[in-house]
């Protein structure tokens, strides 16, 4: 990649010379034609805009024009300015004007040139050289510093456009050279899950992998600290086994780098946000869903969340000379050596006051700040990096150093990386002119917001390392300011405060209190990690910085708050009843209870009745229900008289949170039926009994009449009248 990167510009150098019947062009296919589109010029010096006596001025650019018509051929003029520029402010005007007009004084010609036809729709690369012996500073000529540049493209006596840039002229006197610290974050992609998938960490860890390409250009540069997403560590080890081997020998590599290190926050999560939102802590995993299975010979997992007994930093042999995995558990999933452990980095432009006692709290002691967050007072200068903002540690990156880094670093053509680094090379000379004895650490951070590619990466600190007037530094050489004994006490500062778009602050509030109804909700489960580590993970993934600027957060966020609403609501809930007759004083309510989790819950049925038609025996009654089922329980309740009632029945967790909306169930009480049932009953019980009674009685007295009857002839019989 770096032999076509070198190749296309050597070609672009030799093509872009103006000469008579060659003329190169490029396409633009991306930009639609207008007539009235103006040409977009982008030129910059060569040799990272370094000039010493007796060298010729290289100067190397294109034309693009976007127009429906053809820019016909016209001319050039190269201006310099002999006076360096004396500050910051006067470089970044200079560079990014308001506005451009044909009647802006750009300095000294030194150069006119014919520059040829450029087509429409199209780009013509182009190259000037001013002589060495046109260059002539005048009397500032011994005077080190940057200059203005400017190319000026004329056509029919009209101005197309002009270019602004600016060299460091080097006539051998010098300054004090400006240390410079950089520090890179080490992440990836935006995405919704709270772990890296297996999948997408082999993409990113294989040969030429996002991952891969970062470590590449970083590895063991002393003035790069790496700002490392835990996710990834993370993501990575709870694979065990199972984990890709291009991921493994990353992070072995990774863990071996001689770099500053410290840790983001879990995903590169918007700390400044949360604060901002009012998160109660700084925001961290709980738990961890870890599968014992990748972790051969290992003991039964303990909670993710509880430190294992013995951690071990790798396998061990078990009985029988088994190979045992030891569990993982929160803190060794994302544990590292970092050399800087507790530093703060929120997004630049973030932060308002309040959020450093925020991370200081959370135990990050120091905070990255950018240069446009910090205030300095009266102060005339760039200091160091270090600073002391109220009473909190700080370390600033400088704003301006770092947008000129990163146009480099994502520089799509070379003629854009020349200019980005023309111009950062100019911005430190102007910073190491403004105290030419003092030395100082500034610091300057890669955008979080980069695409991953980093083409010119190694290409920009290859760059950084060839200029005289800056010096590689550490991170922990900024931070050692902070130390008893620092022969550089750290600068006096305030928070320039940067609060966070009202608008994500409601969404983040919004997604923090979803995290914490789902998370009382989780109570009903034996394990409640299995919702608290879960909604975690993907609340941090979805405050990723990553997400900034992308229009699909708003979904993804919606999608969060949905399933964490759902959770209460219609996860574990009460089947819908008919209405009941209640035709006794003492009838057991029946209730169903559905729990559609993967997992078995526990809950707590209460029924409430608004009036004494019936009473509650019982207010709680608990009740089990397995996973994607449904059980049955019942309520013993009283009758006192007969009527209709709507009685509210809800469910409640161990910890007597509610759980889904109560719902109600219609009774129809009806125990007067019972009492005159059982009267009829009764009565006709009576009634047979007696009637029975009655019969027995009377068949024994005609039967003690029979038996009691004379007979008849003396026999017990009447001899009737006698005669004579």
């Amino acid at each position: 990649m770096r032999l076509i990167t070198s190749l296309f510009a050597v070609a672009l150098a030799i093509g872009a010379v103006v000469a008579p019947g060659i003329v190169p062009v490029i396409s633009h296919t991306s930009v639609h034609a207008a007539d009235d589109a103006k040409a977009v010029l982008t030129f910059a010096p060569s040799s990272n805009g370094l000039l010493a006596p007796g060298q010729d001025l290289v100067i190397t650019g294109t034309i693009f024009n976007p127009s429906a018509k053809s820019i016909v051929a016209g001319s050039a003029s190269i201006r310099l300015n002999r006076s360096a520029v004396r500050s910051r402010a006067e470089l970044s005007s200079w560079l990014a004007p308001a506005s451009t007009s044909s009647d802006d004084a750009l300095g000294t010609e030194v150069l006119t040139t014919t520059t040829p036809e450029v087509p429409a729709g199209r780009t013509v690369p182009m190259q000037f050289t001013v002589p060495a012996a046109s260059i002539n500073f005048g009397a500032q000529a011994a005077a080190w510093g940057a200059r203005t540049l400017a190319v000026r493209v004329t056509s029919v006596g009209s101005e197309v456009g002009q270019a602004r840039s600016s060299i460091v002229w080097n006539p051998g006197t010098g300054v004090q050279s400006t240390r410079l610290a950089l520090v890179m974050p080490l992440t990836v992609p935006q995405g919704s899950d709270g772990l890296i998938p297996r999948d997408l960490l082999a993409v990113y860890t294989a040969d030429g992998g996002l991952l891969a390409r970062q470590l590449d250009a970083i590895f063991d540069q002393p003035d790069i600290a790496i700002a490392i997403d835990p996710r990834i560590l993370a993501s990575i080890r709870i694979l065990g086994d199972s984990a890709p081997p291009t991921a493994k020998t990353w992070l072995s590599r990774l863990e071996s780098v001689s770099n500053d290190t410290f840790a983001l926050s879990y995903a590169d999560s918007d700390l400044a946000a949360a604060s901002q939102a009012k998160a109660p802590r700084l925001l961290a995993p709980t738990s961890f869903p870890i599968d014992t299975t990748l972790f051969p010979g290992s003991p039964t997992a303990l909670p993710s969340d509880q430190a294992s007994p013995t951690p071990s930093p790798g396998p061990t042999g078990g009985s029988g000379g088994t190979t045992v995995t030891p569990l993982p558990d929160l803190a060794s999933l994302q544990s590292f050596g970092y050399t800087l452990p507790a530093v703060a980095w929120p997004a630049s432009g973030s932060v308002v006051e309040g959020d450093l006692a925020s991370f200081e709290t959370g135990g990050l002691t120091t905070t990255i700040l950018g240069s446009g967050n910090v205030g300095y007072g009266d102060l005339t200068y760039t200091p160091s990096s270090a600073a002391l903002v109220g009473k909190h540690p700080a370390l600033v990156s400088d704003d301006a150093l770092s947008a000129y880094l990163n146009a480099a670093v994502e520089a799509s053509t070379p003629a854009l990386w020349a200019k980005a680094i023309s111009e950062l090379s100019s911005a430190i000379a102007v910073i190491s002119l403004e105290r030419p004895a003092a030395t100082r650490t500034l610091l300057a951070a890669f955008d979080r917001s980069r695409s991953g590619s980093d083409a010119r990466l190694v290409q920009t600190l290859a760059a950084l390392a060839t200029l005289p007037w800056a010096t590689a530094a550490s991170l922990s050489e900024a931070d050692a300011a902070f130390g008893s004994g620092s022969a550089v006490l750290p600068t006096a500062a305030t928070v320039t405060a940067r609060p966070e778009p009202a608008g994500r602050i409601s969404a983040v509030s919004a997604l923090l209190a979803a995290e914490t109804t789902a998370n009382s909700f989780s109570s009903v489960l034996t394990d409640p990690t299995r919702i608290t580590g879960e909604r975690r993970l993907t609340l941090l993934a979805l405050l990723s910085n990553s997400w900034t600027g992308v229009e699909t957060w708003a979904t993804a966020t919606q999608k969060y708050l949905v399933k964490s609403n759902r959770y209460v609501t219609k996860s574990v809930t009460i089947a819908r009843s008919s209405a009941t007759v209640f035709t006794s004083r003492n009838s057991p309510l029946p209730i169903t209870v559905t729990n559609e989790l993967p997992w078995p819950v526990t809950v707590y049925v209460s029924v409430r009745s608004p009036s004494n038609i019936i009473t509650i025996d019982k207010d709680r009654v608990e009740l089990v229900v397995e996973a994607q089922s449904q059980a049955k329980t019942t309520v013993p309740v009283t009758s006192n008289a007969n009527g209709p009632v709507t009685l509210t029945v809800s469910l409640s967790s161990a910890t007597n949170v509610q759980i889904t909306t109560p719902t109600t169930i219609d009774v129809d009480v009806q125990a007067g039926w019972e009492t005159a049932f059982t009267a009829v009953v009764a009565v006709f019980v009576f009634g047979v009994f007696g009637f029975g009674i009655y019969r027995t009685v009377a068949k024994r007295r005609k039967l003690k009449r029979v038996r009691d009857a004379p007979e008849p002839n003396g026999n017990g019989a009447d001899p009737g009248p006698s005669t004579s």
